[in-house]
């Protein structure tokens, strides 16, 4: 253990526990020695064998020896703390990687045997063990990637504030980090969530798909977005170029346990509805806004995040903001960002008074690039630099440029104008599906060009309607009206 870990430690967790923790680590050195030892001698040998050209007998030896590998990885995973730990996963995830890069079809058996064994018989297992225990006062925020998302933030912070429970969050890390490790920490997570009193949630998740959740915990569905155009889920059922077959659908049945769905007006159930194969009847689904929004009531909150902005990016102070925030092409496992925005011809066509945001959506691994001599300058990368969260930008911008993503409806709360850069809709509907008649839904121009959008900007005063945003607002998000995050902790008592 490192001086500054010890020192942080101490601060922390006290002496006992930091004593604990060094004591752990050198009990399990030498295994850790060993395992990475073997990890080393196996890959050499597997890549001596591909550099003779022996491919048949490379996969074989990789689908025998990688599997026993990383289990014993993950039963020292769960015996180490600290930067021990992040040395295990580091090695784990490459060890995955190297089996994938050169055996994809040995490895998606590999994915889909954990898979399988992890959801099917251990998770039902541990949470028939631990669901005799008594409910607790806590709370969890799970999410697949990261806790706590954005459409969690605000909810957990007052939560944290008011003390009635205890809150804890739980990120499972999907695609940061080992297929394995993501299913340790879904094994982790299904023991601490048996005795909870409520799990918010914001995606689809395939853990609870195989057993009935105790009535005494609730599971509370937040969803990531604040309405939806494209399909997802059940609605995408029969779409060859997104989605899974209604077979694989029902067997990991990603929308079972909810207690509680929440929404962001009536006018919105059915879409979820469609996509859950959850009938409102079943009084799942709450209209009472989406909690991620109060903050764009909260002027303390605005101030604030334009003031981080300005002293991160000094040359936004005094300009207009015009943020790009599309979502992703492609599928969720290979999603690409949209390149069709000319950055060089908006900045010459736009007044000096405005500068541009790019906010590409999170699962987006390559951003398009910013021209060097615009960076920084007019244009700034929000994903390179991550000082304002999607709500904070959506809070500071003065115009939106979107295309098929949720932020279209949020950012209608706040009555400005939006732009649709759909270029490739006719595609998209083809390969995606949507709810809605996206011409006649969209409150405001749908362009295919840059020059579109910077004419429509450069014409902002004659031709934003302000009432046809309005009109939007008040049928598909009349329930976000500042108090969300009070009416989603009642849900709690009920």
């Amino acid at each position: 253990m490192d001086l500054k870990a010890i020192v942080r430690n101490l601060r922390e967790k006290g002496i006992g526990e930091t004593i604990r923790i060094a004591n752990t680590k050198k009990k399990y050195r030498p295994m850790f020695e060993q395992w990475k030892a073997e990890c080393a001698e196996h890959t050499a040998a597997l890549k001596s064998l591909m550099s003779e050209g022996r491919d048949d007998e490379a996969a074989a030896y990789a689908a025998e020896h990688f599997p026993v590998l990383i289990d014993k990885g993950i039963t020292i995973l769960s015996l180490t703390h600290s930067n021990f730990k992040l040395e295990v996963s580091d090695i784990l995830k490459k060890q995955e990687d190297l089996f994938n890069s050169k055996f994809p079809k040995q490895f998606k058996k590999y994915r889909k045997d954990i898979r399988e064994n992890t959801i099917k018989k251990q998770i039902p297992a541990i949470y028939a063990k631990e669901a005799v225990k008594p409910i607790e006062k806590k709370v969890i925020f799970m999410e697949n990637g990261i806790s706590p998302s954005a459409a969690a933030t605000e909810l957990a912070h007052v939560m944290i504030a008011q003390k009635k429970y205890k809150v804890i969050y739980t990120g499972l890390q999907i695609r940061m980090v080992s297929v394995a490790e993501y299913y340790y920490n879904a094994r982790e997570f299904i023991r601490d969530m048996a005795t909870a009193k409520a799990v918010f949630i914001s995606t689809a998740n395939d853990l609870l798909s195989q057993f009935d959740v105790r009535p005494e915990t609730k599971i509370i569905q937040l969803w990531h977005g604040v309405g939806a155009f494209k399909k997802v889920g059940y609605s995408t059922i029969g779409n060859s170029h997104f989605g899974k077959s209604e077979k694989a659908r029902e067997e990991y049945n990603q929308y079972r346990n909810y207690t509680y769905v929440t929404v962001a007006g009536e006018e919105q159930i059915w879409v979820f509805e469609d996509a859950f194969r959850i009938s409102r009847d079943t009084g799942v689904y709450k209209p009472i806004g989406i909690a991620r929004t109060d903050v764009f009531f909260q002027e303390d909150y605005l101030r604030k995040q334009r003031n981080m902005l300005n002293k991160a990016f000094p040359a936004c102070k005094n300009k207009k903001l015009i943020l790009y925030a599309p979502t992703f092409r492609g599928s969720v496992a290979k999603a690409k960002a949209p390149d069709k925005l000319d950055i060089r011809l908006l900045a010459k066509s736009l007044p000096d008074d405005y500068v541009l945001l790019i906010k590409h959506h999170g699962l987006c691994k390559d951003i398009p690039p910013i021209p060097a001599d615009l960076k920084n300058k007019f244009a700034f990368d929000m994903n390179e630099k991550e000082v304002l969260t999607i709500e904070g930008l959506l809070g500071v911008a003065d115009i939106l440029i979107t295309d098929y993503s949720s932020v279209g409806f949020e950012f209608a709360i706040r009555e400005k104008p939006m732009i649709f850069f759909a270029y490739d809709l006719d595609d998209y509907i083809d390969k995606r599906g949507m709810y809605f008649d996206y011409e006649d839904i969209t409150p405001g121009p749908i362009c295919s060009t840059t020059e579109e959008i910077a004419d429509y900007i450069c014409n902002l005063d004659e031709r934003f309607d302000i009432e046809e945003v309005r009109a939007f607002r008040k049928k598909y998000v009349d329930a976000c009206d500042g108090h969300a995050i009070e009416r989603t902790i009642a849900l709690l008592e009920e």
